[in-house]
């Protein structure tokens, strides 16, 4: 609720007062973060302009196995989204959206890539376009990977 009734009008102010207009505003994380960032957009896709997110956990599995109550359900892209019938009008808003997620297949990301291949699974068939990339086997889940992605794809997302 914070983010946004106050964060999202505060930013909004602030880029108008500087440029004279206002921008979009994209969801970004790595890891923990990544997760935030897709649940965040995927919450508020009437928002947010896109998401760019980097070897998260996008379900619930990891943590709370086949526990399921509201709140783990209402912050799990892969069940939410999953379930959300085909004619929502947040998949329209999604495919006009710019939407990355990408993980590495290295050292430490074994549970965030299978959650980012759920995620995958569950956006292609509910006809969602997202961009899923899945890096090396060398790529760990690692600071230094993902300053090396945010340096390959950012170019992308200024715009």
């Amino acid at each position: 609720n914070y983010i946004t009734t106050e964060l999202v009008p505060a930013i909004n102010h602030y880029c108008y007062q500087a440029n004279g207009n206002v921008q979009g505003i994209m969801t970004f994380g790595c890891s923990m973060g990544a997760m935030h960032a897709v649940n965040l957009f995927c919450r508020r896709p009437d928002i947010f302009d896109g998401v760019f997110a980097i070897s998260g956990l996008y379900d619930s599995l990891e943590f709370f196995g086949d526990y399921m109550d509201d709140l783990v359900y209402n912050n799990c892209p892969v069940n939410y989204i999953g379930n959300m019938p085909g004619d929502h009008p947040y998949i329209d808003m999604y495919n006009q959206k710019h939407m990355l997620i990408v993980v590495g297949q290295g050292a430490w990301e074994g549970p965030l890539l299978e959650s980012t291949r759920r995620l995958d699974t569950v956006m292609c068939r509910k006809g969602i376009h997202a961009r899923f990339e899945y890096w090396g086997y060398d790529v760990d889940h690692d600071w230094p990977w993902w300053y090396k992605m945010v340096e390959h794809y950012a170019p992308q997302f200024l715009y």
